[in-house]
């Protein structure tokens, strides 16, 4: 029998037998430990309910299936036993804080919803092309000039916004109090146009820029062949380190496009010197330092898959699969045979930026991984913002796919019927904490409807930058 609960229980259910009344204040909690770390056993029965745990976290995650429980048996439960824990110890849910602003305690109800269903790992994406948004202290410039764009393609309305390190730490202990890890991102050494328009040196040019208005594959990235970019780089990693309890640190490392490496003198310089013969190379090496220096502060990279593109990438780097496509699939599984540990967020399939016509539930439900391994740590659907001005449409495109991907990461079955019925569980919860989650009539839209919303996303998402953007992708790809 499987229980009518997102995610979907993992391993038993047995015993299952007649109604009984309870009362929610009737729960004994013990400790057990023969159970995994995340791990717990639910018995109900006439007499009661016991959890069984080896873990805080497990006894956590006891209280939300119950929860769950209680939203399906409001009034009597059958006598049962459960025994449940998660497939995989990485599901992430990733918000882009950078291309629009969110403030705290929106924050915290995508938060709320994450710990309802299981979910453990909160990547924060604080730094891009179109804003920086972590306080850093040695800088001042990042958040009191790099926080700020004058516009968004040509319309005229100033986005800023930028959270204080108490208030990280607010996010934290709030996501700590829910047993989930909060994954800080620092993009480098691409959509680093915000950063280097706070401090020039940063730049092959040096030339004084702005805080990027447009979206797409920009070429102010950091100039590595320079001393400075080190430092700076690891000076705001210093204090992201110090500042987030998490063993790991998301440095970025995708979409670099290198145009102004190939006739700096100081890459040029840099890749002579250590006898790099590409500047694909160039990147690794700089990455590989960086990440060097984080394990100087305890903690462990991570990058996104196209920038781990060399051999000579360190083996300690944590890969995030997201460039799904036939060249980069391959090298990936590549470096997962190698051991490379991997976060599974392919691009086609859960990236919820995209709408309902581009990405349905179905098809994100039904995604099936490329590769399998022990190196697998797990799940993560990654929300962009570029196109996402409000929480209210951020919300309609998460929900409820995030539920999809959370069933993958805890449960990793395939039961797409059973899903749809088990998401009605949910309706009342959501509408209780204000989610503006998508109605189930609108998530898998028939054939014209998704061909109408997939031309009105591109139309919106296409002008003469992102072609530029292409045009200069192409020139770089067809260098001489």
């Amino acid at each position: 029998m499987a229980l009518a609960i997102i995610p979907q229980v993992n391993h038993s259910i047995v015993n299952e037998g007649k109604l009984f009344p309870y009362h929610a204040n009737n729960i004994i909690y013990t400790y057990n430990n023969s159970l995994e770390e995340e791990g717990y056993k639910i018995i109900t029965s006439k007499e009661g309910i016991v959890v069984e745990y080896a873990k805080e976290r497990g006894k956590f995650y006891g209280q939300k299936t119950l929860e769950q429980l209680f939203l399906i048996y409001p009034h009597e439960i059958p006598e049962m036993t459960i025994h449940d824990y998660p497939q995989y110890p990485h599901r992430g849910f990733m918000i882009d804080s950078c291309r629009h602003f969110f403030s705290i305690s929106e924050i915290k109800k995508q938060i709320e919803i994450m710990a309802l269903v299981k979910m453990n790992v909160f990547h924060w994406h604080l730094s891009d092309d179109q804003g920086w948004r972590i306080e850093i202290k040695k800088y001042p410039k990042l958040t009191t000039q790099g926080s700020l764009r004058k516009q968004t393609r040509g319309d005229g309305k100033e986005v800023s916004g930028y959270y204080t390190q108490e208030q990280i730490k607010e996010i934290i202990e709030f996501c700590q109090e829910r047993y989930i890890d909060v994954i800080p991102e620092i993009d480098m050494p691409g959509h680093f146009t915000a950063a280097c328009s706070c401090y020039p040196e940063l730049l092959c040019t040096k030339e004084k820029i702005d805080v990027a208005e447009h979206f797409g594959i920009l070429p102010n990235i950091a100039c590595v062949g320079r001393d400075f970019t080190y430092q700076f780089c690891c000076d705001v990693l210093d204090e992201v380190c110090d500042l987030f309890p998490s063993r790991y640190v998301h440095i970025g490392g995708d979409e670099a496009l290198k145009l102004n490496w190939l006739t700096c003198p100081d890459c040029q310089a840099k890749m002579k010197s250590e006898n790099l013969k590409t500047p694909e190379e160039l990147e690794t090496a700089f990455l590989n330092e960086i990440a060097k220096h984080i394990a100087k502060k305890g903690k462990k990279a991570i990058c996104w898959n196209d920038g781990m593109s060399c051999e000579t990438i360190d083996s300690k780097i944590i890969m995030q699969y997201w460039k799904d496509d036939k060249q980069h699939t391959s090298l990936a599984k590549s470096l997962v045979e190698k051991g490379y540990q991997t976060i599974i967020s392919p691009f086609k399939h859960y990236y919820l930026d995209y709408n309902y016509g581009i990405t349905p539930l179905k098809k994100t439900y039904n995604y099936q991984f490329p590769f399998h391994s022990q190196h697998i740590l797990g799940v993560e659907a990654p929300i962009w913002t570029e196109y996402i001005s409000s929480i209210l449409r951020l919300e309609y495109l998460a929900y409820p796919r995030l539920f999809a991907v959370a069933e993958k990461g805890w449960s990793n079955r395939d039961d797409y019927d059973s899903f749809l019925a088990r998401l009605d569980v949910f309706k009342n919860k959501l509408d209780s904490l204000g989610i503006n989650y998508a109605p189930l009539s609108e998530v898998n839209p028939f054939f014209l409807k998704r061909w109408f919303l997939k031309l009105s996303f591109y139309f919106n998402a296409v002008d003469k930058n992102i072609i530029n953007s292409f045009r200069l992708l192409h020139k770089y790809k067809n260098r001489k």
